[in-house]
């Protein structure tokens, strides 16, 4: 397996660094992460090392404000900013692996990222989308008050920061995974107003458009996720053309299940959808 790191600067100024898992000789496909929130790139280097295994590379970057890119942490001025750095991030990998398939990976916030990029720019160059716990809705409802009050700071000061308050047991139910995402520095556990709104509403109207979802897609969400809504993905499931989507719940996984204690089984169903497209 080859690591590489690389980095270029978005539109409005800003360097990301991305990474990328090469397997030996030439891939089958390329896997383009994008991560979620609070979280990076770095986190996924056991998810590559599976998909080497079968022969995909997996080329990955750190949103702004997250890991190592710069920026806010934990904020964009809008959420088309994220929809940008996509896709600069893909032109990047079309162009460096021009003629070989590209399919678009997200995970929570990130799964909510590219499910939105393929319905508002349909992209044909692309193979398919996976989605795993994407946030389409919270699997909570944060207090009325507090919501009022981050939609009043999203037009006044988006930029307005505070704690995420995410609970690591609610990321997965192998107590080590709760333990290295606590401690990891690169983790920083903050949301500003603007993106907060920008993600709620994103998820909104991609529940709104599923009927319109033009990529095949892998769509799999644990039924015991306490941080993203398992229902919410169901619901875009069954609205989608149903000769494009594959939907797997799994029961008592909670938000990531590339880090459950079944996780082997989950990257299985992962390479085996990827091979049936390749």
């Amino acid at each position: 397996m080859e690591n590489f790191e690389f980095d270029w600067t978005s539109s409005d100024g800003l360097t990301l660094r991305g990474q990328g898992w090469l397997p030996a000789g030439t891939p089958r496909a390329v896997v383009a992460l994008v991560h979620g929130f609070s979280e990076h790139a770095g986190r996924y280097a056991h998810v590559a090392a599976h998909l080497n295994q079968h022969s995909y590379a997996l080329i990955g970057f750190d949103l702004r404000g997250h890991g190592t890119s710069a920026g806010a942490r934990g904020h964009a001025p809008s959420y088309s900013n994220y929809q940008e750095d996509i896709r600069e991030f893909l032109a990047l990998i079309t162009h460096k692996f021009a003629g070989l398939p590209v399919f678009l990976y997200g995970h929570s916030a990130g799964g909510g990222m590219v499910l939105n990029y393929a319905l508002r720019f349909r992209p044909a160059y692309l193979q398919g989308v996976i989605a795993t716990s994407p946030w389409l809705q919270l699997a909570f409802a944060p207090p009325a008050a507090k919501l009022w009050v981050a939609k009043l700071a999203a037009k006044i000061y988006p930029a307005f920061q505070e704690k995420a308050g995410l609970n690591p047991d609610d990321i997965s139910s192998d107590p080590e995974v709760a333990r290295a995402y606590a401690t990891d520095p690169l983790n920083h556990g903050f949301i500003t107003a603007g993106a907060f709104v920008g993600l709620v509403q994103a998820g909104e109207q991609a529940l709104a458009q599923a009927a319109g979802f033009p990529l095949p897609l892998l769509l799999m969400h644990g039924q015991a996720d306490r941080i993203t809504s398992e229902p919410a993905s169901a619901r875009f499931a069954a609205a989608a053309p149903a000769n494009l989507v594959t939907y797997r719940p799994w029961p008592n996984g909670r938000h990531e299940l590339h880090n459950e204690t079944f996780k082997a089984q989950v990257l299985t169903a992962l390479t085996h959808w990827l091979a049936a497209r390749t």
